[in-house]
């Protein structure tokens, strides 16, 4: 069989899948119908893929215990039911549909291509906009794709915008839709402490995205720019973090209300619908970044600092308050990690004070935040899959699972 013909029968079975979606069918329902449409040879790993995007809002954080992602076990529990396939099977099916990312897909980095979980910096979103008091039309903003624009400028109303992209699913999203939110500095703060971000003119609190002729329905594979502008009030002369989150008539794409770091750290690396902006530029050398234990039980965490290029003989410092004492380093290589390690309290939200000097225009300096997750924890197992770390399976090895990243560069 031909490439050509896969892909028109592939998209056959997507505008059935659409078909049932529509006539609100639920995924069981859904899967049945599907099967029987389908010829030979039959496909699980398609069928999966379709259900699960489609109604992906059935699988997204549907089992506790996989945390802030779609969840492999619902979709293979609902596969198995609906038409008599053995788990196993199932499960792999599952495993292949959310391998990778269905809808509207927001880059973590210019790398992201739709992989999940995101791979590399989880924080440096190009489809996270600001640019200070200057408006950017949507044309612009597709086309200058990869294009970082990061401007913000303190005690004004900022212009700010989001990207997304139609990405592997089948069919047009019709409701493709923008939240933006901001916070402070620091590492993946809980959607309790985000601030909402209206329309520059604060009569919406999302916006619709369009493609680069300004339509609102989306067709496969197409780019994205919000329609309208947010605009966003930074506190102060600070530094701050801010999100891009898309929806669709798919997939909601609502904050997280159970919290958790748990939650946290599945929501930041298997979320395709949403990219954090965590970069700045220092002035001073100095920052404050804040930092959560989440969960009812006190954890242990480890700070890094990862220096780029920074002057040799000057010095980096980590500390926190009553709780670990400074960890300082001395730089003598052109790349260098500065490490510390402390157990935080429960339900806790502290400050991580930072000095690393005076950045150099072609340095910079990234702190990570990480979860130190031991044995005997509920979550030890997962978390080495996640980090497909076989070896702390086995052993019961401690994983360090990422709880968010902080970059500060050189001035110009």
């Amino acid at each position: 069989m031909d490439t050509l013909t896969q892909s028109v029968i592939a998209q056959t079975y997507w505008d059935k899948g659409l078909k049932y979606f529509k006539a609100g069918d639920d995924a069981t329902t859904a899967i049945q119908n599907l099967y029987f449409d389908w010829r030979p040879p039959f496909d699980l790993n398609s069928l999966a893929a379709i259900i699960g995007a489609l109604y992906a809002n059935n699988y997204w954080a549907a089992n506790q215990s996989e945390g802030q992602r779609m969840s492999v076990t619902t979709l293979a529990y609902d596969i198995s039911a609906a038409i008599g396939i053995n788990i196993s099977d199932a499960t792999r099916a599952a495993q292949f549909a959310f391998s990778r990312w269905y809808g509207l897909f927001v880059r973590a980095n210019t790398n992201n291509s739709g992989e999940i979980p995101k791979a590399g910096t989880l924080t440096a979103s190009p489809d996270v906009l600001v640019n200070g008091n200057s408006p950017l039309s949507p044309r612009l903003i597709i086309t200058n794709w990869n294009q970082a624009t990061w401007g913000p400028q303190p005690n004004l109303k900022n212009y700010a915008y989001g990207r997304a992209q139609s990405l592997n699913i089948g069919v047009s999203i019709t409701a493709p839709t923008c939240s933006m939110y901001y916070t402070d500095a620091g590492f993946l703060p809980p959607p309790s402490s985000w601030n909402k971000v209206f329309t520059f003119d604060d009569q919406n609190p999302t916006s619709p995205f369009v493609d680069i002729s300004g339509a609102t329905t989306l067709t496969p594979q197409t780019r994205a720019a919000t329609k309208d502008a947010f605009g966003v009030n930074f506190p102060g002369s600070g530094h701050y973090c801010m999100i891009t989150a898309a929806s669709s008539e798919f997939f909601t794409n609502a904050p997280d209300a159970g919290q958790g770091n748990w939650n946290s750290t599945t929501w930041l690396q298997y979320n395709g619908a949403a990219g954090w902006h965590n970069i700045d530029v220092s002035q001073t050398g100095k920052a404050t970044l804040k930092f959560y234990n989440q969960d009812s039980t006190a954890e242990r965490f480890v700070f890094e600092a990862h220096c780029v290029n920074m002057d040799e003989g000057g010095r980096v410092s980590m500390a926190v308050s009553g709780l670990m004492p400074t960890t300082e380093a001395k730089i003598h290589q052109k790349y260098q990690v500065v490490r510390a390690e402390v157990e935080i309290p429960a339900n806790f939200t502290g400050e991580l004070e930072v000095d690393f000097g005076k950045l150099p225009p072609n340095a910079a300096i990234t702190f990570y935040k990480y979860w130190v997750v031991t044995k005997g924890h509920e979550h030890h197992r997962a978390a080495a899959v996640m980090r497909q770390d076989l070896r702390a399976a086995v052993n019961m090895e401690p994983v360090l699972l990422p709880m968010g990243d902080f970059t500060f560069v050189g001035s110009m």
